[in-house]
């Protein structure tokens, strides 16, 4: 049970909280089991989980109000309590808790007394009755030293026992102690000087995370539009106690905050040096000396001697650092505040929450100037537009993210989240949707070319991606709407032949459309962008020309122009064609040969087979004048193509 009430509590986003307890502590007053040495020093007793341990660890300050002082803090070891237990020379069972005292007391000084009489001695041990004779039958034994004897008597007979030992009776102690404790709570302990003390101690510790929630309410006074805006603060007293009149603050912001650990004990390892053998020395001899020493000899001593006094002077002491030296030299020239990007809520009176409830406090009241409208966006709900409830947030404060309801003419209108927002930051709340207004969209994409030049020997195009969308809004209801249509920026168009938008964001234009009662209104909206691309000349195609030409995309020298280089290319194409075509001849002829020269391989110089020998004599003598002129014909070709492409780089340059 901790003895120090929670007077401040400050809870954060980010799952800590910042408490500070504070109490009058006294040396009567103290609650913990105490020895005599620890009778005279007052002591505060704080109860904290396991797993809160490192972030007290961490950040536990403690410190006195108007005198007193604090003289130190222990805790629990992260040992469990069966750990600690078996620790104890002492160990106790249910059932037979005497019993096992005196079991354990064996070989220490104790003391019993008895209805008759006083017994000091030595415990010896416990017998134990058989298994028929009953538990009353169980003796102790005690040695007493002066009588050098054991006397023994009944346990039934025992009416006191007084521990004379000393350390068993620290063992006793230290065994009830621990066993008090619970396996989830870990206790720590500020002692402090003799006397009354104002201690006030200060920690962080895991907590759920503070939470709001809001409320709009829309209505009319007199006619003219009135809103109020609500918000409430929910947080979990989550302590194995009650909070009373704690002084409570909602941080917005997240500083940075994390799990080190100082609480499991560690211990790191060491190399291992282990001792070198070494070979003994052998015995030194030295001639006797001279009677009276060489005067060098007498310098070394007179040096030795020197070298001696100098060693027995006292050195000068070292400084020592102390607390009280540097508190004086050391001034703290800063005092906390909230400031940066934190915005605290602070809860105007103290509030109360009992163990294992939670609690709603107002941190917010204030009236928007509201303004209601109905905003379509494709992206994120299709078909009807949502009904939004728009405002700045004209309230010096910082809004803390959260759900928000809306209560519109004394009824629910729906709900929304309110995104965290800095001071004169605007706030978008789409709480409903209207059924009543229908919004379909049509979307077309095109390309419209707009200029065609001759840059750098190919022909440079510049056309205009266009993207229209169409919006038909068709309302329903008996009263006329303006619906802001939201259209999706995109990235590096720009709008043209559109209205202008009412506002424009990160992502979107606004434009306002109005419709009228059982009508439909349709609105287009349109982007563009200019992109450049390259084709070549050769591959454009004459009708093309003459539609750039009748477009006005091109002028009557430009199309001259072209129109000459793809004649020029035409003529350049022919003369590659008969290329190829002559070098197909020329592998005709080729197999021709090969066949001719293999008949003449097989056929004698005489008779009918020397005729017909030279008739392929002469066969292959048409072929070679054939090769011949394709050989001219290929010479007179690539002069021809030379030609061609050096009028055709002539006319892109040109």
């Amino acid at each position: 049970m901790n003895t120090l009430p929670i007077v401040k509590m400050t809870l954060y986003k980010h799952g800590v909280g910042f408490y500070q307890r504070r109490g009058t502590v006294d040396t009567d007053t103290s609650s913990t089991a105490s020895t005599a040495s620890t009778a005279s020093t007052a002591m505060a007793s704080l109860q904290f989980r396991r797993d809160e341990m490192n972030d007290i660890l961490k950040s536990l300050t403690a410190f006195t109000v108007g005198g007193g002082q604090v003289l130190g803090m222990d805790y629990a070891t992260p040992e469990d309590k069966a750990a600690l237990l078996a620790r104890s020379s002492i160990q106790l069972s249910d059932g037979a808790s005497l019993r096992d005292l005196l079991r354990d007391v064996r070989g220490r000084a104790v003391e019993v007394i008895t209805a008759g009489e006083t017994l000091a001695g030595i415990a010896v041990g416990v017998d134990l009755p058989g298994k028929r004779e009953p538990l009353t039958a169980t003796l102790l034994s005690i040695f007493v030293p002066g009588q050098a004897a054991v006397r023994t008597l009944p346990v039934s007979d025992i009416r006191q026992l007084n521990l004379v030992d000393a350390r068993a009776a620290g063992d006793l102690a230290y065994f009830l102690d621990t066993s008090l404790m619970e396996d989830e709570k870990r206790s720590v302990t500020v002692r402090l000087a003799p006397g009354p003390s104002d201690l006030v101690v200060s920690y962080i510790a895991p907590s759920p995370i503070w939470r709001v929630s809001y409320r709009l309410v829309a209505d009319e006074q007199d006619g003219k539009p009135l809103s109020l805006l609500q918000g409430w603060g929910l947080f979990d007293n989550t302590f194995d106690e009650d909070l009373e009149n704690v002084h409570l603050t909602f941080v917005a912001g997240m500083p940075v905050s994390f799990i080190y650990d100082l609480y499991t004990p560690f211990t790191p390892e060491r190399p291992v040096v282990r001792e070198e053998a070494r070979a003994v020395a052998r015995p030194v001899e030295f001639a006797e000396a001279l009677s009276s020493p060489p005067p060098a000899m007498r310098g070394v001593r007179a040096l030795g001697r020197t070298m001696m006094a100098d060693e027995r002077q006292a050195p000068a002491p070292a400084a020592k650092m102390s607390a009280a030296d540097l508190s004086q030299s050391t001034v703290v020239a800063a005092t906390g505040q909230a400031q940066g990007e934190f915005f605290s809520y602070v809860v105007a009176n103290p509030v109360t929450v009992k163990r294992g409830r939670s609690a709603m406090v107002p941190i917010l009241q204030a009236q928007p100037a509201l303004r209601k409208e109905r905003i379509y966006n494709g992206c994120k709900h299709p078909l009807n537009p949502v009904i939004t409830a728009r405002f700045k947030n004209e309230t010096g404060l910082t809004l803390e993210r959260g759900p928000l309801t809306v209560v519109e003419a004394g009824e629910y209108a729906g709900e929304a989240m309110l995104p965290f927002t800095a001071p004169g930051g605007e706030i978008f709340l789409a709480y409903a949707v209207d059924l009543g207004v229908k919004v379909t969209e049509e979307t077309t994409n095109e390309q419209l070319l707009v200029s065609v030049n001759i840059a750098n020997g190919l022909l440079s195009l510049q056309e205009y991606q266009i993207q229209r969308v169409t919006y038909r809004v068709e309302n329903r209801n008996d009263q006329a709407v303006n619906v802001t249509l939201e259209h999706p920026r995109l990235a590096n168009y720009t709008p043209f032949d559109t209205p202008d938008p009412v506002e424009t964001t990160a992502d979107a234009y606004r434009y306002l459309v109005q419709v009228k009662a059982h009508s439909v209104a349709v609105f287009t909206a349109a982007q563009r962008r200019l992109v450049a691309r390259r084709e070549e000349v050769r591959n454009q195609r004459f009708d093309t020309l003459q539609r750039w030409l009748r477009d006005h995309l091109l002028d009557q020298a430009a199309f001259d122009r072209i129109k000459a280089i793809l004649a020029l290319h035409d003529r350049l194409a022919e003369h590659e064609t008969s290329v190829r075509k002559n070098e197909t001849n020329r592998q005709a002829i080729f197999n021709q040969q090969k066949v001719v020269q293999g008949n003449l391989g097989a056929l004698k110089e005489q008779g009918e087979e020397g005729q017909l020998r030279g008739r392929y004599v002469r066969t292959l003598n048409q072929l070679e004048d054939q090769l011949a002129q394709l050989k001219t014909s290929d010479d007179e070709l690539a002069a021809a193509i030379a030609r061609t492409k050096a009028e055709i780089d002539k006319a892109l340059a040109g």
